[in-house]
């Protein structure tokens, strides 16, 4: 195998592993999420730029369920907006409280807010305000990033809310690089960490919620033998379908 693959495969393999081993963590924000899908409350999700490919990763796509319902901010969609215009949308605290203000969000909702190095103001804010509003919070996040004050205005990073919100730690290193290439910090690993993460809460919830003897929703391949059926099924729940309708 090539030096530079090998390497990245077993940075990659390290780091998951040191995720997936808070255990307790994943289950908790999995029952957090099954109890408020079983109380009819809402499960949102939010990030900026990449960690908002994250969002998009869970939503309406094939082995994910049909609860996760992105929270989208203007300037904080990498694939739409320009680069630097995105890094001052995310560094915005007043954009990132108008997220919720302008959302439906409400007391006993479910939030899960991802920021690699949570100093960012607008996700501070998003979970800050969530927080006020009396929703549960949970927040991915590297402790590398711990110690560090961002932008926000009073708030320093997102692990200063760990006693008001559940924290996971992603462990991706400082600078979300991993190997050496040419001299230059290379391999990122938040993107590939934090859909491993939020893919096992979400088939931990699944089960959680099978347990309480409701059926999981969860979304088929519409390439597969009845899946085009399936979803439409699903998404007969109006709760559901709201999510995956224009505004």
């Amino acid at each position: 195998m090539n030096r530079i693959i090998g390497e990245y495969l077993d940075r990659i393999e390290t780091l998951l592993g040191q995720a997936a081993a808070d255990t307790a963590g994943l289950e908790k924000a999995a029952e957090m999420i099954a109890d408020a899908y079983a109380a009819g409350r809402t499960i949102y999700i939010f990030g900026c730029t990449h960690s908002g490919l994250l969002a998009e990763d869970v939503f309406y796509r094939a082995g994910s369920p049909a609860f996760w319902r992105p929270l989208w901010g203007p300037g904080m969609d990498i694939a739409s907006t320009p680069g630097l215009l995105t890094s001052a949308a995310e560094r915005n605290e007043q954009l990132g409280r108008s997220v919720i203000e302008c959302s439906q969000l409400g007391k006993d909702d479910v939030l899960t807010v991802i920021s690699t190095s949570g100093k960012n103001a607008a996700p501070v804010a998003v979970a800050e305000t969530a927080l006020r509003r009396g929703a549960k919070v949970i927040i991915l996040t590297s402790s590398e990033y711990r110690g560090e004050h961002g932008s926000h205005s009073t708030v320093p990073n997102l692990w200063s809310l760990k006693d008001r919100a559940l924290v996971i730690d992603n462990h991706v290193p400082h600078g979300d690089a991993s190997i050496c290439a040419a001299g230059c910090p290379m391999g990122p690993v938040s993107t590939v960490i934090g859909s491993f993460l939020l893919h096992s809460i979400s088939a931990l919830a699944v089960e959680k919620i099978a347990a309480k003897g409701l059926t999981p929703p969860v979304f088929l391949s519409s390439n597969t033998a009845e899946g085009k059926e399936h979803n439409e099924k699903l998404l007969r729940d109006p709760k559901l379908r709201d999510a995956f309708l224009l505004p």
